[in-house]
């Protein structure tokens, strides 16, 4: 568990200006405790960076422009799942209980979140906003209207990449989904969406996760169907890049296919550029307008200048944070029931837009009475009837060795 309140830039402020009583008293007040879930270890650990890059701007933005409540700052309290469901109810319980956070961030896999949610945050009235959630299957959770995402669901994800793949000629396609609410979700998704424009699915495997040699299935996939390419949607680390390994070596592929799981420049670095080269796929996109992506980006650019602002779910935790933020403020509470009933109030229309590192703006027009509609680095959340953000889906693809954007499609 790591927690920070003040940011680097609020801290030396501070030191430099000591006689400024006002900014001393706010760094004083108690915080507001918000609980971040991320999977720092296990197969999703590469993601991790970015993201918590992503939540920690966000906070320090809010932070530095007065906190919530008056002048209360947000604290960040991190717990890693280890990419694990077991591990992910355990954190998630001391984070309610012990550490009495009032919203969660998190968690990122969507097995996890459906386990914490059903065993931890539910009955607690806890709100959770993921930003890298995505399987179908939380859209139906009977939740008490207290989970919430950034990421757009799998639905979309699904027929979106059954366009692409379509449009690129593409008329058999083997599946290899991880064994999990995501994998089968999203395999389901693309199955149904991909025989519906034409497309034939020779063949599925649900693999399970950090075997150390999936040759077999492979074998069993590439010889079904005479299939075009493989679709993998699966996590580098625990399992897709053994598979795309395993897929070149034997030859049993030649053309791959990725979701947003795959979308890593590790996985480029660690099978090579020549065999990875035109891999695509899809992951949740931005339909952010440019003056708001280009302020995200500025801003994240300066706090992060090695770390890649569009990289897979990175905006959308950003967008996590800023919208729990504004909820607590729009609540005027920091009570759990309050701040999942402002959720929707901060982030749909009416409201008068605001965006990236427009926190103080957002405070005076709530102060003022008014309304505000967050429009945010991954583009307008518009929370539905069962929390999930409407949004666009990314096509991406590996060129010259580098994963590249090079479409966004709402469908």
């Amino acid at each position: 568990m790591t927690s920070s309140i003040l940011t680097r830039r609020a801290t030396l402020a501070l030191g430099a200006l000591p006689f400024f009583l006002p900014g001393i008293a706010h760094a004083q007040a108690e915080p507001v405790r918000i609980g971040v879930i991320l999977s720092a270890s296990g197969g999703l650990a590469g993601f991790v960076p970015p993201i918590r890059a992503a939540v920690q701007l966000a906070i320090e933005e809010i932070n530095a422009a007065g906190g919530v409540l008056g002048g209360r700052p947000l604290q960040m309290v991190e717990a890693d799942d280890q990419t694990n469901p077991q591990v992910g109810v355990s954190v998630a319980t001391r984070l309610v209980q012990a550490e009495n956070v009032a919203a969660i961030i998190g968690p990122m896999a969507s097995g996890i979140t459906i386990a914490v949610a059903n065993a931890v945050t539910i009955p607690a009235g806890v709100p959770i906003v993921s930003p890298s959630a995505t399987a179908p299957a939380l859209s139906t959770l009977n939740d008490n209207d207290t989970v919430f995402r950034t990421a757009v669901p799998d639905g979309l994800q699904g027929q979106v990449l059954a366009r692409i793949v379509r449009e690129k000629g593409i008329e058999r396609v083997a599946i290899m989904a991880v064994n999990n609410d995501y994998g089968r979700g999203l395999a389901s998704a693309f199955a149904e969406a991909f025989r519906g424009r034409g497309g034939t699915v020779t063949a599925t495997q649900n693999f399970e996760e950090s075997r150390p040699s999936y040759r077999a299935e492979l074998q069993t996939l590439a010889s079904r169907g005479n299939p075009q390419a493989l679709l993998l949607i699966a996590y580098p680390a625990s399992g897709g890049n053994t598979i795309l390994r395993n897929a070149v070596e034997n030859g049993f592929f030649q053309r791959f296919i990725g979701t947003d799981g795959m979308r890593d420049q590790s996985v480029v670095e660690q099978i090579g550029a020549d065999p990875m080269q035109g891999f695509f796929g899809t992951a949740p996109g931005s339909a952010a307008a440019p003056e708001r992506r280009q302020a995200y980006e500025q801003a994240f650019r300066r706090a992060n200048p090695n770390t890649d602002p569009g990289a897979a779910f990175v905006a959308q935790s950003y967008d996590a944070a800023y919208v729990i933020a504004l909820a607590v403020q729009a609540a005027g509470s920091t009570e759990r029931a309050a701040i999942r009933e402002a959720l929707r109030r901060v982030a749909n229309a009416p409201g008068e837009a605001v965006g990236p590192g427009e926190f103080a703006r957002a405070k005076q027009i709530l102060q003022g009475g008014g309304q505000v509609n967050y429009e945010g680095a991954s583009g307008p959340i518009e929370f539905n009837a069962a929390g999930d953000a409407q949004g666009r889906i990314e096509h991406w693809e590996v060129r010259n060795g580098q994963v590249e954007t090079v479409g966004q499609f709402a469908e």
